[in-house]
């Protein structure tokens, strides 16, 4: 429950006195702690306490660490929420870092159920209501908890808290509440992680609550099962058991673990579901858990009675925060390189296409490439500006169309930085689509439209508002097609349209059948290769559009997948869907390969002679000469985050916490980040900018050099990267800095680590 200080160990803490010792791990302390100067109040002798998270003494700290916890500060600090545990204050520059939480004086969900046995349906939907509350409150702030279970659920007298939302990296994702270490629970974990998905959503918290729900209401989490692979397939698979739920409670939770995001009821309409009354003045808990409280509140107080300690008045609240000013550039030093990170959450590879009928309609592309812009079309608002040709040139996400994700050495070249660059933030949402930089403007797809940025300010030169009756851009997450010869081509509505760099003005137009979208485009050599796709998914045609010239169509033939990657490189085009198919693509033929039947190609990445495809197993690398030849390097490691292929032919795959950087011509291993650094992070999509190699977790980005070593691991202060805590959607880097547009239609540029 509470233990003493261990012998010879620390009194003080910044501002704080330690009481006693509510749980320890391989890195952190937890803390019963109070300030030194807080006054006494009678009759309230739990008044003010705190639990003080910190660093084990003795600790070498390197300035990665230091930045990633005052981020992780900074996250507490935005959650403001009656039902989670406040952050009172922190401080990640002293001697010892640490942060100080609202202490709740109650045990967590786990350790009553296990103490007690399941809680009646009664408490279930209010804790459940009060949690769900919690999760709408957290994502206002566009905060993802990322870890809700169990252990990370407080029974306080006044309700249930949530505890350690967006703070448990800075503690190597182990939860620190009681004495023991407190570990995560696989089951516990949403089906985005395991299925594919490149970030985790809101809705991935409301799953982790479904089954925080079913736990409390029986004692078992809906998906435990003695072998770890099967709790990972039942998850996957939507297969949860959940016979022994209440059937009052079975339903709501049936929603909550859907295994589609979509289908998964927001927080706030969880809360109403599960209470549409609303609560009692005092928190209907069952007999057994108001004795645990009482248990833990004397404990407490004999704590603060045996170290003779005053105590705090009233109740305890949240620190203000107050985002930094943007700095100027940092000093690295001789010999550094700046580089960095965006939050992105890995997901295990393997979705496989869905087959689709094919329907060719005839003429569906004939004729030259499209027509001018109709009368009075054009970019709202025009800024009038000087040339912006040059510059960075064009970069676009995944580096290149092979999508290898190195973006060479122009992307730490200060030379290709914008003129006149310093770290900005745009307020407006214009990018839930992506980006694209054409020399010095950033070119965005999202709700308003296509949107221009100026690349050194943020500032907005012209919009082109998406067709009134047109649908939602539609190229499987990416709207901007391509950039050539000062003109950015974009899917919008039921048309591929080419605006000018310049002033947004429509110079060029090509409509697409009734009912179809543009998706997956990939372009090179003046020739932009996409997927005609009715919407539905019933029918599908692969298109080559020549953007030269008089724009006309190459070539077209059916295609009949919806989830797929088209890449282009070597004298190939490749789709990668249920399948993998290989084309001309002159002609669009396709070329006497067959893969023998190989299928589950993740994160593809096409190089001029191979194919490399992510799996559970390792990479597998093709040779797309002879489909017989065939070859795994991290053969045992389950890459489960896009990896990245530098010109030098190092390949850096990734389970998604650890990271491995191998020669792709003979697999030698060259370095690991455990091995090298003795930590786990999150690590997102992995790219290549000059020489290093880029991954991260939150908003910040770690680094390391692409070489034999892996040496100078290193993250850049977080300040000006300041982005939402969901999912990042793209990153473009050049000129040793970062742009980054997030789902929920950020964008940001920052300084690379």
């Amino acid at each position: 429950m509470i233990g003493p200080l261990p012998p010879g160990s620390r009194t003080r803490i910044g501002p704080y006195r330690l009481l006693g010792l509510l749980g320890a791990g391989g890195m952190g302390e937890v803390y019963l702690a109070r300030a030194d100067d807080a006054p006494v109040v009678p009759g309230a002798p739990l008044a003010g306490l705190v639990a003080l998270k910190t660093v084990l003494a003795g600790l070498d700290l390197d300035d990665g660490f230091r930045i990633r916890f005052r981020r992780e500060i900074a996250a507490a600090g935005a959650v403001r929420s009656p039902h989670s545990a406040a952050l009172v204050a922190g401080d990640a520059t002293g001697a010892t870092p640490w942060l100080a939480t609202e202490y709740v004086p109650g045990p967590s969900l786990a350790e009553a159920v296990s103490r007690t046995g399941p809680l009646p349906e009664a408490v279930v939907r209010a804790a459940g209501s009060r949690l769900a509350l919690a999760l709408a409150d957290m994502h206002a702030v566009r905060v993802l908890h990322r870890d809700l279970k169990p252990g990370n659920v407080l029974l306080g007298a006044d309700g249930p808290k949530v505890i350690d939302f967006g703070i448990a990296q800075a503690f190597e994702a182990t939860q620190l509440t009681r004495t023991g270490v407190v570990v995560g629970s696989p089951g516990y974990i949403s089906p985005e992680h395991v299925n594919g998905s490149t970030a985790l959503v809101p809705a991935s918290d409301v799953f982790c609550l479904g089954a925080v729900l079913a736990y409390a209401a029986t004692g078992r989490g809906p998906f435990d099962d003695s072998d770890m692979a099967a709790v990972i397939f039942r998850i996957a698979n939507g297969e949860p058991e959940l016979d022994s739920v209440p059937a009052g409670l079975r339903g709501v939770i049936e929603q909550c673990l859907s295994s589609r995001p979509e289908d998964r009821p927001e927080p706030a309409e969880l809360a109403r579901l599960l209470m549409p009354e609303a609560l009692p003045e005092r928190f209907p808990w069952n007999a057994g858990v108001e004795q645990q409280l009482v248990a833990h509140a004397a404990a407490a107080a004999a704590c603060v009675d045996e170290a003779g300690a005053t105590v705090a008045p009233g109740p305890v609240h949240p620190a203000a925060y107050v985002p930094t000013e943007v700095p100027a550039a940092p000093d690295r030093g001789p010999g550094r390189r700046p580089r960095r990170w965006w939050p992105v959450l890995a997901a295990v590879v393997g979705a496989v296409g869905v087959v689709l009928g094919v329907v060719l309609l005839p003429g569906l592309f004939d004729g030259e490439g499209g027509s001018p812009p109709a009368a009075g079309g054009g970019a709202t608002s025009p800024r009038p500006s000087a040339s912006r040709a040059g510059g960075p040139g064009v970069v676009v996400p995944d580096a290149d169309a092979g999508r290898t994700g190195d973006f060479g050495t122009r992307g730490a070249d200060e030379d290709f930085r914008p003129a006149g660059w310093r770290p900005w933030k745009q307020g407006k949402k214009v990018a839930e689509n992506g980006c694209v930089l054409a020399g010095s403007v950033l070119v965005c797809s999202g709700g308003p439209g296509v949107t221009a940025l100026d690349a050194s300010s943020g500032e907005q030169l012209w919009n082109v508002p998406e067709p009134a009756s047109g649908a939602t851009p539609g190229t499987a997450g990416h709207s901007i097609a391509a950039v050539e010869a000062g003109t950015v081509y974009a899917f919008m509505g039921d048309a591929l349209v080419g605006l000018s760099v310049e002033a947004g003005k429509e110079v060029w137009r090509k409509a697409l059948p009734d009912g179809y979208i543009g998706m997956g485009p990939v372009y090179a050599d003046g020739v932009l290769y996409y997927v005609a796709q009715r919407e539905g998914g019933s029918a599908g045609t692969l298109v080559a559009q020549q953007l030269t010239a008089t724009r006309p169509v190459k070539w077209q033939r059916p295609y009949a997948e919806f989830d797929f990657t088209l890449m282009a490189g070597g004298g190939r085009l490749v789709a990668v869907g249920s399948g993998i198919d290989v084309f001309d693509p002159d002609t669009g033929k396709p070329q006497a390969w067959d893969a023998a039947g190989y299928t589950g190609c993740g994160y593809p990445v096409l190089t001029k002679k191979e194919l490399l495809c992510s799996g559970e197993d390792g990479l597998t690398v093709l040779d797309l000469s002879d489909p017989k030849k065939r070859r795994t390097i991290a053969e045992g490691v389950p890459v489960r985050v896009k990896p990245a292929l530098s010109g030098d032919g190092t390949v850096v795959v990734s389970t998604g916490v650890e990271a491995y950087a191998y020669a792709l011509a003979d697999g030698e291993q060259l370095w690991n980040t455990v091995e090298k650094y003795d930590v786990e992070m999150e690590i997102g999509d992995v790219l290549i900018s000059g020489h290093t190699v880029l991954f991260g977790s939150g908003p910040s980005v770690d680094a390391y050099e692409v070489d034999a070593s892996g040496e100078g691991m290193r993250e850049t202060d977080s300040k000006y990267f300041d982005g939402p805590r969901t999912s990042g959607s793209e990153v473009l880097a050049t000129g040793d800095v970062l742009f980054l547009s997030f789902d929920d239609g950020t964008v940001l540029s920052g300084f690379a680590p």
